[in-house]
């Protein structure tokens, strides 16, 4: 499994929304029809989706704070 994952837990769930994979905040499981703020600070409305829509391009903004989530975590888990 991908180190994003482990072992400081769940960084983001992962949703495509208009053509780009949106990283969200892991508060609670995404539902369609939920009103949503991303990871890079957009707000979004969850949709249901197709396979095809996992093949929209990540949202770099969205990548980029994940890894630092998922990095200050670790140093933190680290430092304990």
């Amino acid at each position: 499994m991908h180190d994003m994952f482990q072992p400081a837990g769940l960084i983001a769930y992962w949703r495509p929304v208009s053509g780009v994979r949106h990283g969200l905040l892991p508060v609670e499981p995404p539902y369609p029809g939920q009103e949503r703020e991303t990871l890079c600070g957009a707000t979004v409305t969850i949709v249901k989706t197709t396979a095809i829509d996992w093949l929209s391009p990540t949202c770099t903004a969205c990548w980029d704070e994940a890894r630092a989530r998922r990095d200050a975590a670790a140093r933190e888990a680290g430092a304990q």
